[in-house]
């Protein structure tokens, strides 16, 4: 592989989700697929962050220089005029999913933000909620609610 194809844009053609990999398909070489590659992660030690991108989803991908195609990397996707970001602020931090779900965190007003288009199921050992409350539908409680009085 010449220095000119050390990084390349192609689409994901299939993913291996216990191996965290995809194939990908660089059209402008005639459709060729290239082996299995790890798809780069923000961690993977102690704090893992887990992601995948979605068959036909536009990637970057890097190569190293030995020229072998299967040492290579899918870098990550990005946003185009077809799939614009879903925000447009430096001051959120959002993750829309497919059935338009999102999750979405503001710093700016310090503001949490969570469309859920199913359940929400949250497991702690404990949970306390500091700060005016309002439940706007209906609470269903297995169990205890104690209130602390003040």
């Amino acid at each position: 592989m010449s220095a000119k194809g050390l990084i390349r844009i192609g689409r994901v053609s299939s993913v291996n989700p216990a191996n965290c990999s995809a194939r990908v398909t660089f059209e402008d070489r005639e459709d060729v697929v290239s082996y299995e590659l790890p798809v780069l992660v923000r961690g993977s030690q102690d704090t893992k962050d887990y992601w995948l991108p979605t068959p036909g989803e536009q990637v970057l991908c890097i190569f190293a220089e030995n020229g072998k195609s299967a040492d290579g990397f899918v870098v990550g996707s990005f946003f185009s005029e077809a799939d614009p970001p879903p925000a447009s602020s430096s001051d959120k931090r959002c993750v829309v999913f497919p059935d338009g779900t999102k999750i979405e965190y503001d710093m700016s007003s310090k503001t949490i933000t969570i469309e859920c288009q199913g359940p929400i199921n949250i497991k702690s050992s404990a949970m306390t909620i500091t700060g005016d409350t309002t439940i706007d539908g209906n609470l269903t409680v297995a169990g205890s609610i104690t209130s602390g009085g003040g």
